[in-house]
């Protein structure tokens, strides 16, 4: 199936916003060619939603559609999760109708909610795991059982689902083409690292907050929204004075972060489920071909010559020291921007469409 003049309907478990993540950019990338409404996670159950307008719609672009619903009922029990989907889907249908946008593929990232597709009479169901789950919730059951084929970032995740459904592949990260910068930057006398996007619970601090202080000499620059629960305290409170905390910025603007620094960051601890995997961010980050320090992340240990990549702090800081003082080969610069060439959107997306 060609994914042109389609109607594509992307359930997020993330907001529209000025973060983006792989949901996102699928959205950005397919409304190029297509009618795309982006469904926004719900607004909470309240008593006062069976009295206001369910739907809500923000144009992005001509075609892209920001979509918002509120739930009628709590959602923590099973049988008021099943009505209120009854509900919602109504009105979503209804609002779809009135747009005049039918046949459509109900492309959902999130397994946790609107477990009920067929209610739109969609043509294709397509469940995109960019995490890994653990089947806690029957919505998760449910979903990877009704989709017609499910779309895995990584080999782990995609194990998870071949036996509750066998039409699933792996279909890794993908990155925009105008993200993909092909100029490499010359060192300066003092060598800046950049983080970006979320800064939350998936980062381990402690690794990050032990680089920061071994290397004084060099600036740390982080962008991104610092979230509320998360341990930050280790980097952002302890008045480090080669960190730099430019907050939250639009996703577009990111490359320009990421071509000033010299080198790019990404630690992650453990303790979240599948935390260790792969990471889209790191796309961005070879899409300029930048040299990667980051803990260990098993989708790429087929490509760890082109990274520095360990969960032991003290190989990391001993390998940071060297490139400090010796750079590195210039080949590596040019692998990492094929690499990242090889997962360009539309290089994905065909492969998308030849598997659907």
């Amino acid at each position: 199936m060609k994914l042109e003049n389609q109607n594509i309907l992307i359930l997020s478990n993330e907001p529209w916003g000025e973060t983006w993540f792989s949901k996102h950019n699928y959205a950005w990338e397919l409304s190029k060619n297509n009618k795309v409404y982006f469904i926004n996670p719900p607004v909470p159950f309240s008593i006062a939603n069976w009295f206001t307008k369910n739907i809500n719609e923000i144009s992005i672009t001509n075609n892209l559609t920001v979509v918002t619903y509120k739930n009628y009922f709590p959602v923590q029990i099973e049988f008021l999760r099943k009505l209120n989907e009854l509900l919602v889907f109504k009105n979503i249908n209804r609002y779809l109708n009135s747009k005049k946008s039918s046949d459509l593929i109900f492309w959902t990232f999130d397994p946790l909610r609107l477990s009920a597709p067929e209610l739109l009479n969609p043509k294709m169901v397509i469940l995109h795991a960019v995490d890994k789950y653990r089947f806690t919730k029957p919505s998760e059951y449910i979903l990877s059982k009704k989709a017609n084929i499910i779309l895995c970032v990584a080999e782990e995740i995609a194990e998870i689902y071949r036996n509750k459904n066998k039409n699933a592949h792996v279909i890794p990260h993908a990155i925009a083409s105008d993200e993909i910068i092909e100029q490499k930057k010359q060192r300066g006398n003092k060598l800046r690292g950049v983080f970006v996007g979320n800064i939350d619970k998936r980062i381990d601090f402690d690794y990050t907050a032990h680089i920061i202080r071994n290397f004084p000499q060099v600036d740390f620059h982080f962008v991104g929204k610092i979230a509320n629960e998360c341990p930050s305290d280790l980097v952002f409170k302890q008045n480090f004075p080669n960190v730099i905390h430019h907050g939250e910025k639009p996703f577009k603007e990111l490359k320009k972060f990421i071509s000033d620094a010299d080198f790019c960051i990404l630690f992650k601890v453990d303790e979240v489920v599948g935390n260790k995997i792969s990471s889209h961010k790191m796309l961005q980050y070879f899409a300029q071909g930048k040299p990667i320090f980051a803990s260990h992340l098993t989708q790429y240990d087929d490509i760890k010559d082109l990274l520095y990549m360990s969960d032991d702090k003290e190989e990391m800081s001993k390998r940071f020291k060297d490139f400090i003082e010796n750079g590195e080969n210039d080949r590596l610069f040019f692998e990492r921007i094929n690499y990242a060439k090889k997962h360009s959107f539309e290089n994905t997306i065909s492969k998308i469409e030849k598997l659907i």
